[in-house]
């Protein structure tokens, strides 16, 4: 994120986060909730492969005839995402959805398969690609342009797909073989449609704040908050990790019969690391400016609030999984459209106030309601599990991060107080979980 911020500008950077924002909403939509439908039936289905096939080719021959029909709407959509009429962005976005498609099912395909290594490789490995054309661009200034930016993200999702092609040959060979089971596709779809839904909302959720933030004050802002966003990336990792793990885990669990004491300990831990970390960021905030143009300073004051997204949602995958062992999937978009809707009415609020802080607040606020929601759900559906404590530290860092993202003072050395304090008082209330981190040593799952 530094290299990219001394390479672009922030307008630059802006119209590149909202490339990524349409092609993801593109994958949300016509995946059909068959990749969530796949990881949930994989361990109970004989044809692996068939099950494969079946979930893939639905929604990516949906995709492209949709494609063929939009193509007609190129200058509105290139307007609307990149304040640009251009043919030219309109169908790199259009290949990008193609990318993101693949990627989002190829990625679970590996994920199911416990290929750890081939999994981080597929992860790595474009991103050193994209990130070594950003430091070219530093250096090369002919490379500093919005349409070498946008196709170099473009390809470098392209080269996800192939490197994944690489590992799963032998998958997708069996898998273009195999029947089609047409009988399964509709209980599939019943599981995965309502996650559809529940992934649109989602994804309005998380990238509503670039759109608002568009729209209501400039890409260069956008840009701003990105580099915010993109510095909480170390948070959007964990939640990554967390989540490819923990879902094939915990359906194991249940087939198994594992003791619900054990998710009561997963969750207890993650919120005791969920809640430092965010501690831990804020407190050394102030150190950000002296790695990034002085544009960026503002980043020092929401980083914490861009923290809350990532990590709160690593907590609600636990907190919240009995909606998705009970298969009760149909209740999700409910929570998330309400989150949505809280998260959409305090963004037209704050950003014309405070910018890029105000979206940071608006969504900080609004995936703690989606956490408060989805947990209260879940042991309602599923199985009761202690919820003061979670509450109490959730509504106490959400108090932190909106005093520091509003800069209610910029003094450094108040938020330094403000979050050591908050921490030593997590480790008082979390004392009982402390002797359980030396499981971390042999693995949680």
């Amino acid at each position: 994120m530094p290299a990219l911020a001394w390479s672009f500008s922030q307008e630059d950077i802006g119209k590149l986060v909202m490339l990524q924002v349409a092609c993801s909403l593109m994958a949300v939509v016509f995946s059909l909730g068959l990749d969530q439908s796949y990881v949930r039936e994989f361990n109970e289905v004989e044809d692996k492969y068939g099950l494969a096939k079946i979930c893939l080719l639905p929604g990516l021959v949906l995709l492209a005839c949709v494609c063929c029909l939009i193509a007609y709407f190129h200058q509105s959509a290139g307007m609307f995402f990149f304040g640009i009429d251009s043919r030219g962005y309109f169908y790199l976005a259009l290949a990008g959805c193609f990318a993101l498609y693949l990627e989002r099912f190829f990625s679970v395909f590996i994920r199911m398969q416990e290929w750890a290594v081939a999994y981080s490789v597929t992860k790595v490995f474009p991103k050193l690609f994209f990130l070594s054309f950003v430091l070219c661009a530093y250096f090369y200034l002919q490379f500093q342009s919005l349409q070498t930016l946008l196709f170099m993200q473009v390809l470098s999702w392209f080269l996800a797909i192939a490197v994944m092609s690489v590992f799963l040959a032998q998958v997708l060979k069996r898998a273009m073989t195999a029947q089609l089971p047409f009988k399964g596709l509709r209980p599939l779809l019943s599981f995965g449609l309502p996650l559809v839904l529940n992934g649109i909302a989602f994804w309005g959720l998380t990238y509503v704040d670039r759109l608002m933030l568009a729209h209501y004050a400039s890409f260069a802002d956008v840009g701003l908050y990105a580099i915010a966003a993109g510095f909480a990336g170390v948070a959007m990792l964990f939640q990554q990790i967390f989540s490819t793990v923990w879902h094939p885990t915990i359906y194991r669990w249940v087939a198994e019969g594992v003791q619900l004491e054990r998710v009561c300990t997963v969750s207890a831990v993650l919120q005791l690391i969920s809640f430092l970390l965010i501690a831990l960021v804020g407190s050394f905030a102030w150190l950000l400016p002296y790695f990034l143009p002085q544009d960026y300073f503002a980043v020092e004051f929401i980083i914490a609030a861009c923290m809350i997204q990532p990590l709160f949602l690593m907590i609600s995958e636990v907190s919240g999984i009995g909606i998705s062992v009970s298969r009760a999937t149909k209740y999700l978009p409910a929570v998330t459209v309400a989150a949505l809707i809280v998260n959409i009415g305090l963004n037209v609020w704050l950003i014309p106030l405070f910018g890029a802080g105000g979206a940071a607040v608006a969504t900080a606020v609004s995936t703690g309601i989606y956490l408060l929601f989805k947990t209260e759900l879940s042991w309602r559906l599923w199985c009761t599990q202690p919820t003061a404590r979670l509450y109490l530290s959730m509504m106490l860092t959400l108090t932190g991060c909106i005093v520091q993202a509003l800069a209610i003072t910029e003094n450094t050395v108040y938020y330094m107080v403000m979050w050591s304090s908050f921490a030593v008082f997590l480790l008082y209330l979390y004392r009982d979980v402390l002797p359980k981190l030396k499981e971390l040593k042999h693995g949680i799952f």
